[in-house]
């Protein structure tokens, strides 16, 4: 008995570090996170390719504020969108957070669409399809990063590749790292994010 007692009064403080550490969101950690991660970004990935991604907000709805953005990818010489999803925010913690990335059931219905984000109000999460998730945490202020995963999702990378996500709003950047498959090779790529007013 006298174990057991030493043995809760062991693990009593750990218990409540735990749960002090895990604090629950504010609707200003999700603002934040959010706004981190959207914006304009371009970058050179070689000499012949340069991408443009854009992350916009749409479904700004009172209840639903800060939960969800559009992503396009766009080869900028061909014009071509090799990337198109609908990422959903799903907070965890205030330094937490899941990001369920969706298909589009009609992606060419919604392609160039980034400039427009009132067009997406005309629509609903019925046209979702298909969803993943990976995890962001928050590092610093206005800093988040995700877990090394593979991107089965992402078509701009190839099935079995492991790509690490950064977003620093203080320098503007998303860095991206990608392990292709089979490889111990890391790729690096700096998407700046073009400055707003």
């Amino acid at each position: 008995m006298k174990r057991t007692l030493l043995f809760l009064a062991l693990l009593l403080p750990a218990l409540v570090g735990f749960a002090q550490k895990a604090e629950k969101y504010t609707e200003n950690d999700v603002k934040q996170f959010y706004r981190t991660l959207q914006g304009d970004y371009t970058a050179q990935l070689n000499d012949s390719v340069s991408m443009a991604l854009h992350l916009t907000p749409i479904w700004e709805r009172e209840n639903d504020r800060f939960h969800w953005l559009y992503l396009e990818a766009v080869n900028k010489e061909t014009q071509e969108v090799v990337e198109q999803k609908v990422l959903e925010i799903v907070p965890v913690s205030d330094v937490l957070f899941k990001v369920v990335c969706h298909d589009l059931s009609k992606p060419e219905v919604f392609a160039g669409k980034w400039s427009n984000r009132n067009y997406f109000d005309g629509f609903n999460t019925g046209i979702l399809r298909g969803k993943r998730q990976f995890t962001f945490m928050k590092t610093m202020d206005y800093e988040y990063q995700t877990n090394w995963c593979g991107r089965k999702s992402l078509k701009c990378f190839q099935p079995g590749d492991r790509v690490h996500f950064k977003f620093a709003q203080g320098d503007e950047r998303c860095y991206v790292k990608r392990i292709p498959s089979n490889s111990t090779d890391i790729n690096g790529y700096v998407f700046i994010k073009a400055l707003t007013d």
